[in-house]
């Protein structure tokens, strides 16, 4: 029988050979019935940029765990369900990632065939999913190793927001308007349809401004598991952080969809943490910034502010604030109401001129008094 917090860290190169046997290795690990079976692949397809930015799961990753699939017999779909900015234009988006043309005709909108679906979740009663998320035989999630504003880290359980269709992410955003109400309703998401197996991409990860405008950094590493927090759990201690500092891992570990303490995760080989992997500006370290990272971020983050020599006034972030905390008076630059602003940051995330930084010198005096 096969361990439930089992984890696999493996050596990994973006060439083909590299990444096939590495996608052996964890079919064999973790095997799964597949013949005849309708299996849904959902890479991380943040936003229309190509595999050299890293922000996307690379195509060659994704094509090769397709290729194992269907030789296996399986019926394959991929898809992802962009971020705002990316909403009804996800072929584009793929078409960009070069995550379409790895995987042919296998490749599905993943936003035409929406659900309305009920989460035991307070602030966040029920959302848009697509139907091939809860269709589908089997789901094999492919996150992307990268920072986050928000949730600080984004791996394999944030990879299942995906799972919610277009523009009701901003809804959800709207309605949990904490970090620790969004981590909830993630998580919440998440259960919806826990997948049947990750393989992480962290050949390439995103440290810093992350998830979309971070700096890239080389560890040529592919995480795989059929527990998805517990994968999050060593990918963050690989990262040089504590698992329970990410708010909705600490709270997946409470509903028991996972173990986040590594005496409780078996493991193939040793973690090797990654020296000085960067964090976003958010997230304050040590245990000072496990109080204020879960109950004081409302009044001590970071406000979005609007470089003006890289912004062209395309107003993206005014569209698609949850809040409709940032405005943008004509003929001037976008501005963030800090009374009406949620430290969401998808502002930042969904600008394609990297033009959002995130600013507040409270938190900063706090991160550098707890070093």
């Amino acid at each position: 029988m096969i361990a439930k917090n089992r984890v696999m860290i493996l050596d990994a190169a973006y060439d083909e050979e590299s990444l096939k046997d590495a996608v052996e290795a964890v079919f064999r690990e973790f095997p799964l019935d597949l013949d005849g079976k309708t299996v849904l692949v959902k890479p991380n397809i943040l936003a229309g940029e190509p595999p050299e930015k890293g922000v996307t799961t690379h195509p060659m990753l994704v094509k090769a765990v397709v290729d194992k699939l269907k030789a296996q017999g399986a019926k394959v779909m991929v898809g992802d369900n962009p971020g705002v900015f990316g909403y009804g234009r996800s072929e584009k988006a793929a078409e960009t990632a070069r995550i379409s043309d790895a995987v042919g005709d296998a490749f599905v909108h993943l936003g035409q065939s929406p659900v309305k679906t009920s989460l035991p979740s307070q602030d966040v009663p029920c959302v848009m999913i697509s139907n091939e998320v809860l269709t589908a035989d089997l789901v094999i999630n492919l996150p992307k190793l990268k920072t986050h504003g928000l949730t600080f880290y984004t791996g394999a359980v944030k990879n299942t927001f995906g799972y919610v269709v277009g523009g009701d992410k901003m809804r959800v955003h709207s309605q949990a308007v904490t970090p620790k109400r969004f981590s909830q309703a993630l998580v919440d998401i998440f259960s919806v349809r826990p997948p049947d197996l990750t393989i992480m991409d962290a050949v390439v990860a995103m440290e810093g401004a992350g998830p979309h405008h971070g700096s890239l950094r080389n560890v040529g590493k592919i995480l795989a598991s059929n527990n998805a927090v517990s994968l999050d759990a060593v990918a963050v201690t690989m990262i040089g952080g504590n698992p329970r500092s990410i708010l909705h891992l600490d709270i997946a570990a409470e509903k028991g969809l996972g173990a986040i303490d590594l005496d409780q995760i078996s493991l193939n080989t040793e973690i090797v943490p990654i020296p000085d992997f960067k964090m976003p500006v958010t997230f304050v370290p040590g245990v000072m910034g496990m109080v204020l990272n879960r109950f004081l971020s409302k009044w001590i983050n970071c406000l979005p502010q609007i470089q003006e020599d890289k912004c062209k006034q395309c107003g993206l972030c005014v569209k698609h604030c949850p809040t409709k905390a940032m405005t943008m008076a004509k003929k001037s630059y976008p501005k963030a109401d800090k009374n009406v602003c949620i430290n969401c940051y998808c502002c930042q995330e969904m600008c394609p001129e990297d033009a959002i930084v995130l600013k507040g010198r409270t938190l900063n005096f706090i991160r550098g008094s707890s070093r």
